[in-house]
């Protein structure tokens, strides 16, 4: 798959959608980085609820443990309303001191609207490794918020 262009993936995007729903999409943005996991999760006041997880080294889960907000890195997407990206949290000064900081190297969130346009969760790579997110990851999970908006 060509990583550099977006001509292939959002149809293919669509079409994961369409006849697996969102688990089978999450599992087709995962399956496009070199991050762990990929997950789909909503705000519910402070506490981070599971939509969909995807855990490359145990796909046979498909939810995790709720947590609270401020423990998770998708705290800043709720805060800008925009996306956040992190390569290597231990490094990266925007998130000392959050409890997450020693172990999960790099995340990259993108915000999860409803119909009204409210913020209401959001969309994410994570990994204990250090590591980017591409641009094109970033306008996957974009697109993936686009696709969940009419149905939330």
């Amino acid at each position: 798959m060509n990583r550099t262009s977006n001509k292939h993936t959002i149809p293919e995007l669509e079409k994961a959608f369409a006849e697996g729903g969102t688990r089978a999409a999450v599992a087709f943005l995962n399956s496009l980085t070199d991050r762990r996991f990929t997950s789909l999760y909503r705000f519910d006041n402070e506490t981070l609820r599971s939509i969909s997880f995807y855990d490359r080294e145990r796909p046979e889960l498909d939810t995790c443990e709720d947590i609270p907000v401020m423990a998770s890195y998708c705290v800043f997407v709720r805060h800008s309303g925009s996306t956040f990206m992190t390569s290597e949290a231990r490094l990266d000064e925007r998130v000392n001191g959050h409890p997450k900081q020693n172990e999960l190297q790099s995340y990259c969130g993108v915000p999860l609207l409803d119909r009204k346009g409210n913020l209401i969760g959001s969309i994410c790579h994570f990994d204990f490794k250090p590591g980017s997110i591409s641009a094109l990851d970033v306008e996957l999970m974009e697109h993936m918020a686009e696709l969940l908006q009419p149905g939330l």
